[in-house]
């Protein structure tokens, strides 16, 4: 050891090296190597010198002390450790040179504390809160949503996707910013990031998509591009090893997505080849920094136009389907508007709402539930639903139609059949909301008026059923039979009329 403080060392005592190398941090590498030099020369002087007996009591306690000392090569370990765990501390914190890396990191982390203080489960989001806050789906981005390719990879599913993400950015995000500059990795983070979401839409139908990895296996194949290629200041070493991290990083994720349900290996796949393909071009211009407008100009019109045609490429079934129960939706609810009406609505008001809103917006229902057909690639569930859809469209029409002779006819006579079919929409929308309900059971008997029972008209007043009336109420009774009976009440009369007059 031949430096400057080889000397000094010499003339200090074991307690002073020994308190250079306890406090190594607050002097300067070469005295601490000094002092190690200085301090093992000693230790070994001392085995070898086995003639000398007799020591003083000071350098008995000097000696004690002494051997309390860790071995050189304990304390140069230690000294790593702490080194990376220092370099790590300082991965955090921006400087001139990199603070893109920290800045992805911090928004990341600042997006998802709010959500938490949004009341968003810190460990397992739903998917209701996942869409809310941006997340990437295949319905709603292609329906004219297209910020949620990019806003979707600032969102997490819980506290250790966040931290797994961010750490794996960690690990390469100082290399590659530091050797490419800051605006070159800002552009190839968010550049990958949603083509990696792009790349999610077309393949996952009905999988909403979270998450930075899309980006960072983007940044991932950028820096194998640069490894290999040799445009980065590496010693040969280091370069293996950090290549070989690489690989295996990629490699067993990849794998791992494979494996494992609920991965968007989609994402991760898309955000490698476009890093590989930034990684690309980077390399023909990492040191013509007068091409880097013209090179983001040409990247960010293409995710813009691509973004724009994205829905001519990718058919959207759910979205096609979704904007078919909206429009249900909304005609659902002027169909019901007669539930509107006050207490003091007249016969007219109801009939009039009936004839206006009612049948013809059941009728629009039923034809917008019917165009589902066409959609091709639906869940069963959604076709199941789709059937008892169908069916409670009819028993709306036809009970608004009811309800329309009722009222022109000044008549009860239909209320049997009404209450049949309401029975049977209340079974459908319970079926529908997920209870068990038999199939059987949601069929309408429309005939259930029992064949050859006549029609009873009280005074003038069509009945359904055969009147409770006390006989001696009884003014007189007439009998009409079917063709009279016809002419006077249509198919009600078929089985004949039986005219009933009290008194």
């Amino acid at each position: 050891m031949e430096n400057i403080f080889a000397n000094k060392m010499s003339d200090k005592t074991d307690l002073e090296l020994q308190e250079i190398i306890e406090n190594r941090f607050d002097y300067q590498e070469e005295a601490y190597m000094a002092a190690l030099y200085e301090i093992e020369s000693r230790r070994r002087k001392r085995a070898e010198d086995t003639s000398e007996n007799s020591i003083t009591h000071d350098s008995e306690k000097d000696e004690n002390r002494y051997n309390k000392i860790d071995s050189p090569e304990a304390i140069e370990e230690e000294y790593e450790e702490h080194k990376s765990f220092l370099d790590l501390l300082k991965a955090f914190v921006p400087d001139k040179n990199y603070f893109i890396t920290p800045v992805i990191i911090y928004l990341n982390i600042l997006i998802y504390t709010i959500m938490i203080l949004n009341n968003v489960h810190p460990i397992d989001p739903s998917i209701d809160d996942l869409i809310k806050w941006g997340g990437n789906l295949r319905a709603l981005t292609l329906l004219g949503e297209q910020w949620r390719l990019l806003t979707n990879t600032f969102l997490h599913g819980g506290i250790f996707h966040l931290l797994l993400n961010m750490y794996a950015l960690l690990f390469i995000g100082k290399e590659i910013e530091t050797q490419i500059g800051s605006s070159r990795t800002l552009f190839a983070y968010l550049f990958t990031g949603i083509l990696a979401s792009m790349a999610s839409l077309a393949i996952n139908e009905d999988i909403v998509s979270v998450g930075a990895s899309g980006a960072i296996f983007g940044m991932y194949g950028l820096l194998i591009i640069l490894l290999t290629t040799d445009k980065i200041d590496l010693p040969k070493a280091t370069r293996k090893n950090f290549i070989t991290s690489v690989l295996c990083f990629v490699g067993y994720n990849l794998l791992y997505g494979f494996k494992e349900e609920g991965i968007d290996n989609a994402a991760h796949i898309g955000g490698l080849l476009s890093g590989l393909a930034v990684g690309g071009f980077f390399n023909l211009i990492i040191n013509k920094s007068e091409l880097n407008k013209v090179f983001y100009l040409i990247g960010s019109t293409f995710i813009i136009l691509l973004s724009i045609a994205l829905p001519n490429f990718i058919p959207n079934y759910f979205a096609n389907y979704n904007q078919l129960m909206n429009e249900f939706t909304l005609c659902e609810e002027k169909a019901l508007s007669i539930s509107k009406l006050g207490p003091n609505a007249n016969n007219d008001q109801y009939l009039n709402t009936i004839r206006e809103e009612g049948i013809p917006n059941w009728i629009k229902c039923d034809s917008l539930i019917n165009q589902i057909d066409s959609i091709e690639n639906l869940p069963l569930e959604i076709l199941e639903s789709t059937k008892l859809l169908k069916l409670y469209c009819t028993y709306r029409i036809e009970s608004f139609r009811l309800m329309e002779k009722s009222l022109i006819e000044q008549t009860n006579f239909y209320d049997q059949n009404l209450n049949e079919y309401q029975e049977k929409i209340n079974l459908i929308i319970d079926k529908l909301n997920g209870n068990e309900v038999a199939d059987s059971t949601l069929i309408v008997n429309l005939n259930r008026v029992e064949k050859n029972v006549p029609l009873y008209v009280l005074d003038g007043v069509p009945q359904q059923t055969m009147p409770n009336i006390d006989s001696e109420n009884v003014k007189s009774m007439d009998i009409l039979k079917s063709e009279s009976a016809i002419q006077l009440y249509g198919d009600r009369g078929k089985n004949g009329v039986i005219l009933i007059n009290t008194k």
